[in-house]
């Protein structure tokens, strides 16, 4: 069957429902009152629908009224899970396009919840599979077809509940999203050696700029990006001032911190950086961090509840 007749198949409505195993560290603190439900529409007009419980450990997610030709939903029925190398391309692209909008509200979705609401015990690597089905409703669900089973990465002072709940669903709404910069100051939370620490705490500082004046002037990308970076004077000085309304209240300590940086990387042993520093300068680093998302979303609730979380725990240990 040549390209032309499957365009001008006619199409049935499907749905697809996927099941995921939510990824903690052993000793999950994080908190929820019960199973909470979110919602996120694309550009494509597709909604997905989320079911996140951390009493069961898992994240349901779900998109109805999916429109796809009858050949790609006949080529379906004959697979399964593990025969995605027998996937056409033509069907593969009309399934993996709603597939991936799920995937994507999902990392979405725990990434908010691991660096806007602080349940750190969330792993890098949020989920993992259990089951992808699509079907004509939920009764007639069937696998699938994949290559192998997939796995997507992407302390807690916030509970997930009604109303922390919607604070989730509104930054899903408004297009909020941690900056990738995040992962980094996590692994330098996690870092037990302070040299390593230190290192990556100052890159997070470095992306995390970065990333908020590519966010809010896009044109800006190609220079940030591709260009040796700017000292840390000028981007969380004059560059934040001029494109973003304000210098970092954490200027002068990012600009010492990325200096003894640069020492600890070209004159390995000349630095010695105890634990208590290292564990204070990435707190600072996380401080700056939420205040160049206040600057991009200033309006947002759960940001603003992390970065007063982060201001009172420097508060405290600086006593």
């Amino acid at each position: 069957m040549d390209k032309t007749t499957k365009i001008e198949s006619p199409n049935g409505v499907v749905e697809i429902h996927c099941d995921y195993s939510l990824l903690r560290a052993p000793q999950a603190h994080s908190e929820s009152s019960n199973p909470q439900e979110f919602r996120h529409t694309h550009s494509s007009g597709r909604t997905v629908e989320v079911v996140l419980s951390y009493a069961d450990a898992s994240v349901k997610a779900k998109i109805r009224n999916i429109s796809l030709p009858a050949v790609a939903i006949a080529e379906l029925r004959t697979l399964d899970r593990f025969d995605g190398a027998a996937l056409s391309g033509f069907t593969r692209g009309m399934i993996d396009p709603p597939l991936n909008e799920i995937r994507t509200t999902v990392r979405n979705l725990l990434a908010l919840l691991k660096y806007h609401l602080r349940h750190f015990d969330l792993r890098e690597q949020g989920y993992s599979v259990r089951s992808e089905k699509w079907g004509i409703d939920a009764d007639s669900l069937r696998d699938i077809p994949s290559a192998l089973t997939v796995s997507h990465e992407d302390f807690s002072s916030y509970p997930l509940n009604h109303r922390t709940h919607d604070a989730v669903q509104e930054a899903l709404n408004s297009g909020v999203s941690p900056l990738i910069a995040m992962r980094h100051l996590h692994r330098a939370k996690h870092e037990s050696e302070p040299h390593h620490k230190w290192i990556d705490a100052t890159i997070a500082a470095e992306l995390a700029v970065k990333e908020a004046l590519c966010r809010a002037h896009p044109k800006m990308e190609l220079m940030l990006m591709e260009m040796p970076s700017p000292p840390f004077s000028k981007m969380y000085g004059s560059l934040l001032k001029h494109y973003l309304g304000e210098e970092s209240p954490f200027r002068k300590q990012l600009i010492a911190g990325q200096e003894r940086r640069n020492v600890l990387v070209h004159r390995p042993g000349v630095a010695v950086i105890d634990q208590q520093e290292a564990n204070d300068y990435v707190a600072l680093v996380e401080g700056a961090i939420f205040h160049l998302l206040g600057l991009l979303y200033p309006n947002d609730v759960l940001i603003g509840q992390a970065g007063s979380c982060v201001q009172n725990n420097q508060v405290k240990a600086a006593r």
